[in-house]
């Protein structure tokens, strides 16, 4: 372990100590408490939104301004607002039936409580949104959080320290930079509640150190995202459309278009009209200014992996851009936007998630051959359709299973501040967006207020007469 993180630990301990114990002693903050919070947010991050876009750049070796203010920063202002106009609603009393002849005029309800101190560990690709966006719905529901910021972005995670340290006191939230060290012991820890974003593999890692000590988790993992195309839907607006998302942080998206299934007749248009829209809208790919780079050498070299198999096995692969750059600390790594026709099911593109400018296609000659092969897999986070044949686009929703479903979009289900998000099966569990994100993160007490009407005796031990004549009536006769 590392002195730096031996240290991040401490730091971790004492303030997760002082939330705690703050927590304890106003566990059930008001809702203007909770406003002030949410009102807090959008000045904090558009009032930082240049120094969170340098950090970015820093972070990524080149990620376009642009990128950064509409994924990172609007986004999460929208989303503080939305919580915020929400709140009332949200937090309200959820009143239910009771049985009339035991209960008469007695309330029944579901009280929306803080769950207490909660854990977040964001991943790399977002590090603003996947930071501050959940902090909404958990600031929402009452709760106290400390955020672990991913390694792999440590410009940003000290501009998220700096500026949350500024707007928040630390007993609400707090930001702990660190390395894998510090992280293995963020998720070990006795948390209310814990979100952790990545992948599938440390996911199942951190929820078996979250499960040592009955911590609740919400996953939000990776996912092969399918996108169908059906004939008469290979257009160049369902083109742009697709390829557009495919664009965003340069494929580095959980929600993002893993890969595409095309009519087996028609997948010489569908390149070219991916060669046509790339070309138009930004030249070449590989040095596009509207295009981030990889991350850092080592994504970039597993996605070179993929590749290198998928020529050695004999497998089309066609770049659109220049030759690919692997980059160093002073110049960022970029690839070409990249097609492979019909990998093999078993390589490395046929088994793991893209997360990044490759795009597998396959080839299918009936659909049903296409609702088999998403059924083989495990369930992607998002499935998407481009088709104007309703009856299609119905048999493929209702014989799938994901976190999300898109008819002539993709990833949009993820945009969306008013509509929970996540996953299902090793793409994830548990949603947070929206009032799903706020009962994520709240403790749904079921609460009952007796009337004086209340008629107990007939469930009340020792049962007698009564109970009998109750039941006899209750069943129609089959009890008596």
């Amino acid at each position: 372990m590392t002195h730096a993180d031996h240290d991040a630990i401490a730091q971790l301990e004492d303030v997760f100590q002082q939330q705690k114990a703050a927590y304890l002693k106003h566990s059930h903050p008001t809702l203007a408490e909770r406003r002030e919070w949410l009102q807090a947010i959008p000045g904090m991050i558009l009032g930082n939104a240049k120094r969170l876009a340098e950090a970015l750049n820093s972070d990524y070796g080149y990620h376009p301004e642009l990128m950064t203010y509409a994924h990172d920063v609007v986004s999460v202002a929208a989303r503080a607002q939305y919580a915020e106009k929400m709140l009332e609603e949200w937090t309200a009393r959820d009143y239910r039936e009771v049985e009339p002849h035991i209960y008469g005029s007695s309330k029944a309800y579901i009280e929306y409580q803080p769950k207490g101190v909660i854990g977040n560990m964001p991943a790399w690709n977002f590090p603003v949104e996947l930071t501050v966006g959940p902090l909404c719905e958990m600031l929402a529901a009452g709760n106290r959080a400390i955020i672990k910021p991913s390694e792999q972005t440590p410009a940003v995670g000290e501009v998220l320290e700096e500026i949350i340290g500024a707007t928040f006191d630390r007993e609400r939230v707090a930001v702990v930079n660190g390395g894998i060290d510090l992280a293995k012991h963020f998720s070990a820890m006795q948390w209310n509640h814990l979100l952790y974003t990545g992948s599938t593999n440390i996911g199942r890692e951190v929820m078996m150190n979250a499960a040592k000590n009955l911590v609740p988790v919400t996953l939000e993992l990776g996912g092969k995202n399918p996108t169908v195309f059906t004939e008469e839907a290979l257009t160049p607006e369902n083109i742009r459309s697709m390829v557009g998302i495919k664009m965003t942080k340069n494929g580095q998206l959980c929600i993002n278009v893993d890969h595409c299934y095309v009519p087996a007749g028609s997948v010489d248009r569908f390149v070219n009209l991916v060669k046509d829209f790339v070309e138009s809208s930004v030249g070449d790919y590989t040095k596009a200014p509207q295009i981030c780079s990889v991350i850092n050498t080592r994504q970039f070299d597993r996605l070179g992996s993929y590749l290198d198999e998928a020529r050695q096995q004999g497998t089309q692969v066609i770049e659109l851009g220049s030759a690919a750059e692997r980059g160093d600390e002073s110049s960022p790594s970029r690839m070409p936007l990249t097609l492979v026709i019909n990998p093999q099911q078993d390589s490395l593109l046929g088994r793991n998630e893209v997360f990044g400018p490759i795009l597998p296609i396959y080839t299918y000659t009936d659909f049903d051959q296409v609702i088999t092969s998403i059924q083989s897999g495990d369930r992607p986070l998002g499935i998407y359709i481009f088709s104007d044949q309703q009856e299609l686009v119905d048999k493929l929703r209702l014989n799938t299973s994901s976190g999300g479903f898109c008819v002539n979009a993709a990833a949009l289900q993820g945009a969306q501040e008013t509509m929970g998000f996540g996953g299902v099966g090793k793409s994830g569990m548990g949603r947070h967006h929206g009032v799903e994100g706020f009962r994520e993160f709240s403790n749904p007490r079921g609460c009952m207020e007796m009337a004086k009407d209340a008629n107990l005796d007939l469930i009340m031990s020792p049962h007698g007469e009564m109970t009998r004549e109750f039941l006899k009536q209750a069943t129609g006769g089959l009890l008596s």
